[in-house]
């Protein structure tokens, strides 16, 4: 996803509850923008602009990743070590939570913006077809949005219009039901599929294409038969929605790299075919990844620039989960490196006697390959992009959903499509519940680090399970029980206090 776009925001209101306190208006007039298609793309690119933020890459890793079975810390900091156990200080809710509020109703607004005004530009009347692919794209941003808010929280306001009076009434929102932002995102990414191009031309790549719509579509149908919505019958909507994708890939310009490692290269980022969506970033102050930073050894050159920090890592039993001949066993993680201090080699000690906080052994846990870039100056100016959706990932959603729907057949199929790709052994075993658990481990085998771990768990209902074996709270907090308020999380302080038409919060806050 390259790199180098210069962001003219020309309008947009940025609504959150921080800023519902001052009376702005939209500077947004039809007569003097949308004039041409260079007008609607540096509106569209200003969408994805709000989440090329540190904030939002960081903050959703913790939040969203670090929860994961098998993810770890060797941090000893409080506002470290509970973030993966859900248990992050009060404060910590507030700023981080509030951080990822913001920038989402930010992004949604800057999307509102866009599909409300295009239509009423003279351009929309000479080029019906382009002006809607940039809609399509706009409503493609508003669903990924909404998808990730009601999935964190649930019920969140819901804004399908950008907010041009100071009248409290349109400004402070209540909650809506989840279930009717479902419905919207859906109706958006069904028009994303129709409209939405297969490829863009003359522009920056890394924008999402018809391709995008079918995968996202897919994927919240696969959500909405879990829990907590529970409406099974959008397994089969998943099915369909995703096999053109998975049959005929080179119709949506798709394809599943040969060498599996070289889909995180930060090189090789620009026309990757299997990237669906990823979070752009660049050598620069404010616009450059922190992930190469956070997750690789300590005084490794993996981090790039002064090294990294070591705070992110998976448990040795993640590596143990491969069978020897898997590609992703032997690249996907990082047995030995050099430190950048005094030239020795260090390797990865699974069974140290006595760990201590920056040995690269035991519950410390081992790096992941995923987020690499040597040449990164600081610990936020890394280019490596931030890959959210994958192209596996389509046929990894559609052995779900075919074992879901009884037919444990198909579902290898798919399953061994993805696995045959990294050398791993076919898989033959067609009793439910035991597939079930293969379907689902090898999700975490192949997505691990990359912001789906939370979800899974949520509509699969196994977030208590893996809470209390989660490695982190076994180390650090062995005696903190289960909460059910751990199945959402709390709407930020910050919000509350601007807006109490958010009450009640979540339970349990």
């Amino acid at each position: 996803m390259k790199k180098s776009i210069v962001i003219l925001i020309v309008f947009g209101l940025f609504i959150s509850c921080n800023d519902l306190e001052e009376e702005v208006y939209s500077s947004f007039l039809s007569s003097n923008f949308y004039q041409n298609e260079a007008q609607l793309q540096s509106q569209n690119l200003g969408i994805y602009n709000t989440f090329k933020h540190v904030q939002w890459e960081r903050y959703n890793y913790q939040f969203l990743s670090m929860p994961g079975q098998y993810s770890t810390t060797r941090l000893g900091s409080d506002v470290w070590w509970k973030a993966p156990i859900y248990g992050i200080h009060e404060t910590q809710n507030a700023s981080q939570l509030n951080s990822i509020w913001t920038l989402a109703y930010q992004a949604i607004s800057r999307a509102n913006t866009v599909i409300k005004y295009a239509p009423t530009s003279p351009l929309y009347e000479n080029d019906l077809e382009l002006v809607d692919q940039y809609i399509a794209e706009a409503k493609w941003l508003r669903a990924y949005t909404y998808f990730t808010l009601v999935q964190m929280f649930g019920d969140v306001p819901l804004y399908k219009e950008p907010v041009e009076t100071p009248d409290n009434n349109v400004l402070y929102r209540s909650r809506t039901a989840s279930e009717e932002i479902y419905e919207l995102m859906v109706e958006d990414l069904k028009f994303a599929v129709e409209k939405l191009p297969v490829i863009w031309v003359n522009t920056p790549s890394g924008r999402v294409t018809k391709g995008a719509g079918n995968f996202l579509l897919g994927k919240i149908y696969l959500t909405m038969a879990g829990l907590p919505l529970q409406k099974t019958e959008h397994y089969q909507d998943a099915i369909d929605i995703l096999l053109p994708i998975a049959n005929n890939p080179g119709d949506f310009n798709l394809a599943l790299l040969s060498d599996w490692k070289s889909v995180f290269d930060k090189d090789n980022e620009e026309g990757n075919q299997e990237i669906i969506f990823a979070l752009s970033n660049t050598y620069e102050s404010g616009y450059g990844g922190i992930m190469p930073f956070f997750t690789n050894p300590l005084k490794s050159s993996f981090g790039g620039g002064n090294g990294p920090n070591y705070s992110w890592a998976y448990d040795y039993e993640l590596v143990n989960l491969y069978e020897d001949t898997d590609v992703r066993k032997q690249e996907g993680f990082t047995f030995s490196y050099v430190r950048t201090n005094n030239g020795a080699t260090v390797n990865f000690n699974p069974n140290p006697t006595n760990p201590n906080g920056s040995a690269y052994a035991g519950r410390n846990g081992i790096c992941g390959t995923k987020y690499l870039d040597v040449t990164g100056n600081g610990n936020n100016i890394h280019e490596k992009d931030v890959i959210i959706y994958r192209y596996v990932d389509t046929f990894l959603m559609l052995a779900e959903a075919y074992l879901e729907t009884n037919n444990p057949s198909d579902a290898l199929t798919y399953l061994n499509i993805a696995r045959q790709r990294v050398n791993a052994s076919i898989v033959t075993q067609t009793d439910q519940a035991v597939l079930r658990n293969i379907v689902r481990t090898e999700r975490y085998m192949e997505l691990y680090g990359e912001y789906q771990e939370v979800f899974d768990m949520r509509r699969w209902g196994t977030a208590k399970d893996v809470f209390l074996s989660h490695p982190v709270r076994e180390w650090r907090a062995s005696n903190t029980p289960w909460d059910d308020k751990y199945l959402l999380y709390p709407l930020p302080i910050e919000q509350i206090s601007a807006n109490p038409n958010l009450l009640p919060n979540n339970p349990g806050y």
